[in-house]
């Protein structure tokens, strides 16, 4: 190669390394973040290290059952149904269907899914806690369709062993969690896996209305699995595993338990819950009504029907209100307000925060028993 070719080659590569991005000095700029060595992206957290599970499962597995569930004819439940293929559908004798529970009490008081047990002629439960299968009949203390939740109770000359409830409200997102029960009827059947979400208060299954306030898990649940514990890793029932969703896999539903220490009492004492009504209609606050009502963040429910002679009428509640506070605690959604009315005392006086023409207001609401014509699909 001549020098005049060699100088314009030096040239060339001069004014390349001279263009911005192609200097070999120039280090590009990151539109990312990474961690430094060592750093972790929870400050202060350890790594996560798992307790011994068949530890939890042994000292679990003696309080949880399998039903069977005998009904005298076809109960003309839906495919939709978690039961739904255990019964023979075409058979007029009587057939049997799979469900799981826990034993709450040592007396031989059973959680379970109110939908495990409906329209049961007999139902048989089978215990494992002397190390082999034996079988006992049950009988329904009570049973709430709109928390799908029955209690149970067998008669024993011992005592039996119980789970603990443990708290609902204190498990987080990609928690740890282990469920028990009977799908298929293999029964004990263990599942490991986490806490996938909280909060499903928009998951209906079998299309029924209700109070739904679902845990979602991945821990596999099939049928069979229904009334069945999730456990945390303290071996404490956190919710009562009710659901799956036929069309994916990994996803599962669960009551959680604070919602059935709110029902099982007058489940025990009266078989059924009596719950108080409010008497109106409502909906979320959405997100441009929020920032034109100043809300820093979404929150509270739009009062969108009140009904006539209902105590929310009878307190001045309108329709556009907006509903903050129930008796002092924030109210997040529609689900909340509606399970925050329920639980609480037929004949108290409850004040609400409100909203009203962009001013905050307190009226006091006189709860009612709410009516047989409406359940808990609306507000009550």
């Amino acid at each position: 190669m001549g020098r005049i070719a060699q100088t314009s080659l030096l040239v060339a590569a001069g004014i390349l390394l001279s263009i911005p991005g192609v200097s070999r000095t120039e280090t590009p700029k990151k539109v990312w973040t990474e961690l430094a060595v060592g750093e972790q992206s929870v400050a202060g957290e350890a790594p996560v290290v798992l307790p011994n599970l068949a530890g939890i499962v042994k000292k679990a597995s003696p309080a949880v059952v399998s039903i069977v569930v005998e009904e005298s004819s076809r109960s003309g439940s839906s495919a939709l149904d978690p039961l739904h293929d255990f019964f023979d559908r075409g058979s007029a004798e009587p057939v049997e269907g799979l469900g799981a529970g826990f034993i709450i009490d040592a007396s031989g008081l059973i959680l379970t899914n109110a939908h495990v047990v409906e329209n049961a002629s007999r139902i048989k439960v089978i215990l494992d806690d002397r190390g082999f299968p034996h079988e006992l009949e049950a009988k329904v203390v009570g049973a709430d369709a709109l928390t799908d939740l029955a209690l149970l109770q067998i008669q024993t000359e011992r005592e039996l062993p119980v789970l603990p409830l443990g708290d609902s409200d204190s498990i987080e997102v990609a928690d740890w969690v282990v469920a028990i029960g009977n799908p298929f009827g293999l029964s004990h059947s263990v599942t490991f896996g986490i806490v996938s979400q909280k909060g499903r208060t928009d998951v209906t299954p079998q299309g029924r209305s209700g109070y739904f306030d679902f845990i979602q898990t991945d821990a596999s649940i099939n049928p069979g699995n229904s009334g069945g514990p999730l456990l945390n890793l303290r071996g404490e029932v956190v919710a009562i595993n009710n659901a799956v969703n036929a069309s994916g896999q990994g996803i599962g539903f669960a009551v959680p338990i604070n919602m059935a220490k709110k029902v099982i009492p007058q489940l025990v004492a009266e078989g059924k819950v009596t719950r108080a009504w409010i008497g109106l209609s409502i909906r979320d606050v959405p997100w441009e009504l929020a920032q034109t009502l100043g809300l820093q963040k979404a929150g509270g429910v739009v009062v969108s029907k009140v009904l006539e002679g209902g105590p929310a009428q009878l307190a001045g509640l309108t329709e556009g209100d907006v509903i903050l506070q129930f008796e002092g605690r924030p109210i997040l959604s529609s689900p909340a307000l509606r399970w925050e009315v329920a639980c609480s005392p037929i004949g108290s006086a409850v004040p609400l925060q409100i909203l009203r023409n962009g001013k905050a207001l307190t009226v006091k609401v006189v709860l009612k028993e709410q009516p047989p014509e409406n359940p808990g699909a609306t507000v009550p």
